[in-house]
């Protein structure tokens, strides 16, 4: 008996650098910010899906009785075009397109109008959009990187 811990869990090598070296030479507080970005995008990701809603919304309104005021179709044109902004934007936020960044800028940006929460959603968003640069476009680092290096490198203080 070698007198270790025969159920202990195996314990990881950090000696290998998994992941984009950009990464490994990055300094530590600057992957922070990286990192705070890419969950922070994520999150924002999942905001968006829920302004989809406007879409389907602003489709029954157009298809219901109700639409034969002008009020009624302006307020359901904004909600189909809001709608289908949130969902380019759900879609972006996981794939990191380069035009994504500037579509999540552009609802970040429509948000500040919408006192109080929608300001605050707004104002988060575009320090996370103005962090995470290198998180869009097609050289873009992946989230998956970021978070797996961030932790390897947090554990092991480097």
């Amino acid at each position: 008996m070698t007198g270790e811990n025969a159920y202990a869990p195996p314990r990881a090598n950090l000696e290998t650098q998994a992941g984009p070296q950009e990464l490994w030479s990055m300094e530590l507080k600057k992957l922070r910010r990286l990192y705070d970005a890419s969950r922070s995008i994520r999150a924002l990701g999942f905001l968006y899906a829920l302004g989809t809603v406007g879409l389907f919304a602003g489709y029954e309104m157009l298809n219901s009785r109700y639409a034969r005021s002008a009020d009624t179709r302006g307020i359901a044109v904004v909600m189909l075009f809001v709608g289908g902004l949130s969902l380019l934007g759900f879609v972006t936020s996981f794939t990191r397109q380069r035009w994504g960044r500037w579509v999540g800028v552009l609802i970040c940006l429509l948000n500040l109008v919408n006192i109080p929460f929608g300001t605050l959603i707004g104002l988060f968003g575009l320090v996370a959009y103005a962090r995470g640069g290198r998180l869009f476009g097609p050289d873009r680092l992946l989230h998956k990187d970021v978070v797996d290096v961030y932790k390897q490198r947090k554990a092991a203080k480097t």
